[in-house]
């Protein structure tokens, strides 16, 4: 329980006082309880505005509006109204208070970038547990605390929900959180006036146009997380990817907008000056690279496959050795590091082995699909489709990196959800040149089942796109899917390796 004026920052009261007692926080009217803040907030195709009489008749004691028209038909209700220029930032800053600012207690990282943030925030977690720490990890797996999982995953949730795991957190002991942050959760304040202990960037490739639209806005809403964390903690510290073209952005933008000493960033990536990736070594059950950090050279061995993974490992050893971590112990740690389910899963049927990855963007295929080649005997069958109600334009470069890349492409439904599959599967096509190295089966069991059935000795089966997810999304239906079980009950289960 709060009162009004300890969750309050800029905004100004209307009617009522700020004695008013609070007892929770929702921006959802129908999750109203008696004693609750309810904030109206202006979405992309729902006015929070029009829930008001709900959120009354569910018990709320406070409104916050956006939209100062509203206020007159609030005046005699009984009810404080606040008005706020911002109902999002609002929103983040009374949860943190009202969750007592949890973050102020805790070591909190955050990770944004198109591809690897799941992977990179897992290792991050392995490594700090590895020293001693307890960690919380919130991102698109689950959100746990050590072996606890609080929650099924997603990205990045809500600001009420964001400080309330937080919160959840530390009172279990955390000493350290590791998070997956979104751009639409920099976009729309979800983590605003959180104390970030620091922030890595990965990459940055073509995601979410349906929300953002163009790659321009989708850029600055991840350069918005990197504004955020200097904001609340001007000695946060920094790992950036620059061998990726956004990632030098972020870079240039970090030293010279936000005024950041050097001492605080790290970068890593083939032209890095500070932890340079050299030459590397792939096989089907381990990684090994070579990097330069100052004037040493030294080698990593992992159980991690994939040149994606170098990064997501130089990633996570990058910001340690800024965080103060020893470097013998990273290089001898990362040998006990665990993959991740659902990247870079590797089963073993007979005589061929199928690898199950959460690919589901053009760069991400396409980086998994050269992994492949590098180390490929004889052919590379792919099998994935591509999410509905989602980006279309990155569809046709999804079909043209698997067409050039693998010796046969099976496309099939991925999450189709209100779209017909057949139309998704079309706009594929659109970037396949060579229609005859294509089969097309819509039913996903089926299309998996018909990969291996064409597998022949020493081939490699990717199923891409859905990764850990054990559901499939068709129609407003949530059907349980999972790629691996498939697998393993059509190779009359084929163990992991």
């Amino acid at each position: 329980m709060k009162l009004l004026k300890e969750i309050l920052t800029d905004e100004k009261i209307i009617y009522g006082n700020q004695e008013t007692v609070i007892e929770g926080i929702t921006n959802n009217s129908k999750k109203v309880e008696k004693n609750y803040a309810f904030f109206a907030i202006k979405g992309t195709s729902v006015d929070g505005h029009n829930f008001i009489d709900e959120a009354i008749k569910n018990g709320a004691s406070v409104i916050f509006i956006e939209d100062e028209k509203y206020a007159e038909s609030l005046k005699g209700k009984n009810i404080t109204v606040v008005l706020t220029d911002n109902s999002r930032r609002s929103l983040a800053l009374a949860s943190n208070r009202f969750y007592d600012n949890p973050s102020e207690k805790l070591k909190v990282i955050a990770i944004t970038g198109t591809n690897g943030k799941t992977t990179t925030s897992n290792l991050l977690a392995q490594y700090y547990e590895m020293a001693g720490y307890k960690v919380g990890v919130i991102g698109t797996i689950n959100y746990r605390v050590g072996d606890e999982v609080l929650s099924s995953g997603h990205t990045t949730p809500d600001p009420v929900e964001w400080f309330k795991t937080l919160k959840v957190m530390k009172d279990k002991g955390a000493d350290v959180v590791v998070a997956e942050v979104s751009s639409h959760a920099a976009d729309q304040y979800r983590v605003y006036s959180t104390k970030f202990h620091g922030g890595i960037f990965t990459n940055l490739t073509q995601d979410h146009l349906d929300y953002h639209q163009t790659m321009e806005n989708y850029f600055l809403a991840k350069r918005r997380v990197f504004e955020q964390v200097d904001e609340f903690n001007k000695e946060a510290i920094y790992s950036i990817n620059v061998d990726d073209d956004y990632g030098r952005r972020i870079l240039d933008y970090l030293k010279n907008h936000l005024k950041v000493n050097d001492s605080k960033i790290i970068t890593y990536g083939k032209t890095s000056e500070n932890f340079r990736i050299l030459d590397h070594r792939l096989s089907l059950f381990e990684t090994e690279f070579s990097y330069k950090y100052k004037d040493t050279l030294s080698k990593i061995k992992t159980k991690l496959r994939g040149v994606f993974n170098i990064y997501n490992l130089s990633a996570a050893v990058s910001f340690l050795i800024k965080d103060g971590f020893d470097l013998k112990f990273l290089e001898e740690k990362a040998l006990y590091l665990k993959p991740i389910k659902g990247r870079f899963e590797v089963i073993e049927g007979q005589g061929f082995i199928v690898v199950i990855d959460y690919a589901h963007t053009p760069d991400a295929l396409e980086n998994i699909l050269k992994s492949l080649n590098e180390i490929k005997e004889n052919r590379i069958i792919t099998v994935f489709g591509a999410g509905g109600n989602r980006d279309k334009t990155k569809r046709p470069l999804m079909g043209e990196a698997a067409e050039s890349l693998s010796d046969i492409v099976i496309l099939t439904s991925d999450n189709p959800r209100n779209e017909d599959p057949l139309r998704i599967i079309e706009d594929i096509l659109a970037g396949i040149k060579d229609k005859d190295k294509v089969i097309t089966i819509v039913d996903r069991k089926q299309a998996i089942e018909k990969a291996i059935n064409l597998a022949k000795e020493k081939d490699i089966i990717l199923i891409a796109g859905k990764g850990h997810e054990n559901y499939q999304i068709i129609g407003d239906k949530i059907l349980h899917f999972d790629d691996a079980e498939v697998v393993k009950e059509i190779i009359d289960g084929g163990k992991i390796v």
